[in-house]
C-alpha cells in the first residue's frame, strides 16, 4: 500500500527532470550559436565564429556589453591602464562590477591596436 504514493512522486520527478532537461539542451543550443570575434593570427584579423567552435589557445575579443563565451584570460583593454570591469550576476548572483587588469607584461609592450596584440600573441586559430 505505501508502495503506490511512493511510485506516484518518483514518476512526477522523473516527468519534470525530463522537461527540465530538454528546456535546458534547448538553451545550450542557441547560447552555443552565439557568436564571437576570434582572432587570426597569421593574418592579423578578428573572424566571426559561433561559441561552439571555440577551443583553448584562441584569441578573442569581447566588445563592451558582451557575454564571455567561456573563461577568458584578459591580454588587453581599450582603456590606458588595460582595466576592464564584468559583471558576474549570471553565475554568482553579484550585481557589482568587478574589475580585472590585462597582462602587466603587454602593457609593457605599449600595443596600441587589436591587430598588433595578434600579431605579437601566438594562439591558435582552426
Amino acid at each position: 500500500m505505501m508502495l503506490f504514493p511512493l511510485a506516484i512522486v518518483v514518476s512526477l520527478s522523473m516527468v519534470k527532470d525530463i522537461f527540465e532537461d530538454v528546456a535546458r539542451h534547448q538553451s545550450d543550443k542557441i547560447e552555443n550559436k552565439r557568436k564571437v570575434l576570434v582572432g587570426d593570427y597569421q593574418e592579423g584579423v578578428f573572424r566571426e565564429m559561433e561559441w561552439k567552435a571555440l577551443h583553448v589557445g584562441m584569441i578573442v575579443k569581447i566588445r563592451r556589453d558582451e557575454y564571455f563565451p567561456a573563461d577568458l584570460i584578459l591580454l588587453n583593454s581599450s582603456t590606458i591602464k588595460g582595466i576592464c570591469y564584468i559583471e558576474t550576476k549570471d553565475l554568482d548572483g553579484e550585481t557589482n562590477l568587478k574589475h580585472k587588469q590585462s597582462i602587466k607584461r603587454l602593457l609593457e609592450l605599449g600595443l596600441a591596436s587589436d591587430e598588433e596584440v595578434l600579431k605579437t600573441m601566438k594562439g591558435a586559430y582552426v
